[in-house]
């Protein structure tokens, strides 16, 4: 199911406007270029206002198109959310 993928922000390397890049860590499901993604907070399951999408995905330097639990990596993210991602912050797949 795409609302078991998820992606925890680990840190925000470059942000302007509605476009992020984020080191991140993939904490369930499988995260695949493509997906929209809302935010997960405690007071708030999901945030579907400051939605983005992944854009790309890279992996030590290599681009791919998915990557599940554990791993890592560097993310692309577009859309009206991307100014506000912070460390710490939970990305639910949508739908």
């Amino acid at each position: 199911m795409a609302a078991d993928n998820r992606l925890q922000i680990y840190s925000v390397e470059e942000s302007s406007g509605d476009f992020a890049v984020c080191i991140a860590r993939c904490v369930g499901g499988v995260v695949r270029t493509g997906q929209n993604f809302a935010m997960e907070t405690a007071s708030e399951p999901v945030d579907f206002e400051h939605g983005v999408t992944l854009t790309a995905i890279d992996r030590y330097g290599r681009s791919v198109d998915f990557f599940d639990p554990p791993h890592a990596a560097k993310v692309y993210l577009s859309g009206p959310g991307a100014s506000v991602l912070e460390p710490g912050m939970i990305l639910a797949a949508r739908g």
